[in-house]
């Protein structure tokens, strides 16, 4: 290796680095002032779980009063964001904020998180470790309904924005902030109001990034490091109904086919008939990208996804969760039928939920359930609101380079993959204003904390928080 006055190039590179480090003021802080910071940001965080910002289906039952009093919380804890960022409120309950940056030709970057929560289902208040609504701060984790989904990450966000604001840091790409208010029932009086605005503006973003994807434990996909789960594209959304009716009459001569029966029986024949599993697309990038760190024996297969595509499917297809990544899935959600014991019902009907792989429109999807069902006497109709499935995002763009490169710095010990999104997000609203739309908040999620995003004991830890912060902070300065 080449010397410079004695020492070797790799040793002076170091020394230089040392001296700047010690130079910087982040180098000064003290271990116990950053931790003051990281059991501030925390108690910061559980307060904001206090305020009951529930959506519900029926807009009638939504507190207004409760997201005004979460805006006037987010105003007092961040004063340095509302005082250098425009600050906008969006039909009534959506919040947009705008932090100019220095390079007018520069594409912008734009944050979502929404400040709506699920309620908490009926009866299960007292399986609660904490409250779900008290947001406390206890046993090393934050406590309450929204750490996951997603109160966490919109409040991650606002501390890391309140941080580089206090450092005096200025972006060089316009950042916006996009809180919608009702992304737990499709958003549309939120994120799409947001999104329409931008639009309006003649606003072109370099990337998007909003919920989705998370670091997993990678054991599912046969990995053995924590999975970093990058969402470059999300299923759609149709719900059917199927209905059947009859005459009806006492229960005591029933016909050979109630009206029930044969609702049952078209449920039977959709379960029994699952849509086609396709690895091409969004399963087949994931593969490709898992496949240095996989065992041997697969480590082929996922490099040669379509000539095993067979081998891969049935391997996908065993557990519940990796089947939902390669086919269109089917879900009876609602049944309804009878009203007496003895009286055989006039009427049957179901909601069926079908959440669709990109490739798989919604005309595509209503056709195949009406040839499988292949019965007269059972009407099919589309019930409630419905998308087709998202764009898939380029993984040579340069949003997914940045997060990638970003993921890599803060969270070493992890592997980066895109994902397909299963569920739904407020980013599908956003194809309006970029073609890079990406799903990722570093929520570290073992097996155990699969079901607490929507169910009880939700929760994140204070020290996964903290990596929260410090992504976004770094996401920032890497976007320039």
């Amino acid at each position: 290796m080449k010397k410079i006055h004695g020492l070797e190039t790799r040793t002076c590179l170091f020394f230089a680095i040392a001296v700047i480090l010690l130079l910087s003021p982040f180098a000064r802080v003290s271990a116990g002032t950053a931790e003051a910071a990281a059991d501030k940001a925390a108690e910061n965080l559980g307060r904001a779980l206090q305020f009951k910002t529930i959506s519900f289906q029926d807009a009638s039952q939504v507190d207004a009063a409760e997201f005004k009093a979460f805006h006037a919380f987010l105003e007092k804890t961040f004063p340095l964001v509302h005082k250098n960022l425009t600050k906008e409120l969006v039909n009534n309950l959506g919040l947009l904020y705008t932090w100019k940056g220095s390079d007018a030709s520069a594409k912008p970057i734009i944050f979502l998180a929404h400040i709506d929560v699920v309620p908490i289902a009926p009866g299960t208040m007292k399986d609660w470790t904490y409250p779900p609504f008290e947001g406390k701060v206890a046993d090393g984790f934050i406590w309450g309904r929204g750490t996951m989904d997603c109160k966490g990450d919109l409040m991650a966000l606002m501390e890391a924005v309140e941080a580089l604001l206090a450092q005096g840091y200025r972006p060089r790409r316009t950042v916006y902030l996009a809180f919608g208010q009702d992304e737990e029932v499709g958003g549309d009086n939120g994120a799409g109001k947001i999104a329409a605005l931008l639009k309006s503006r003649g606003v072109s973003a370099e990337f998007v990034n909003d919920e989705g994807g998370m670091i997993v434990d990678g054991k599912m996909l046969g990995v053995n490091k924590p999975l970093a789960m990058v969402g470059i594209a999300e299923k759609g959304y149709l719900s059917l109904e199927l209905k059947v009716k009859t005459k009806g009459g006492h229960s005591s001569m029933p016909p050979k086919e109630t009206a029930i029966g044969v609702l049952a029986a078209a449920i039977v024949k959709l379960e029994k008939n699952p849509f086609p599993a396709r690895v091409a697309g969004v399963p087949e990038m994931t593969f490709k990208s898992l496949a240095p760190e996989l065992p041997s024996a697969m480590k082929f297969a996922a490099k040669n996804v379509r000539l095993f595509s067979g081998l891969l499917k049935g391997y996908l297809a065993k557990n519940y969760i990796t089947n939902a990544m390669i086919r269109t899935t089917i879900a009876p959600t609602i049944i309804n039928a009878g009203t007496k014991e003895n009286v055989l019902p006039q009427e049957a009907r179901a909601v069926v939920n079908f959440r669709l792989l990109p490739g798989d429109s919604m005309g595509y999807v209503t056709g195949r359930v009406k040839k499988i069902i292949n019965d007269p006497r059972v009407t099919v109709e589309p019930i409630g609101k419905a998308n087709e499935a998202s764009i898939i995002s380029d993984l040579n763009s340069e949003g997914y380079k940045i997060l990638k490169r970003t993921i890599a710095e803060v969270f070493p010990d992890t592997v980066t993959a895109p994902m397909l999104v299963l569920g739904g997000t407020d980013s599908k609203h956003f194809e309006q204003v970029s073609d890079s739309l990406f799903r990722f908040a570093p929520i570290r999620v073992g097996t155990e904390d699969q079901e607490r995003g929507h169910g009880t004991n939700e929760r994140v830890s204070v020290s996964n928080y903290g990596e929260l912060i410090k992504f976004y902070t770094r996401l920032i300065r890497n976007s320039d």
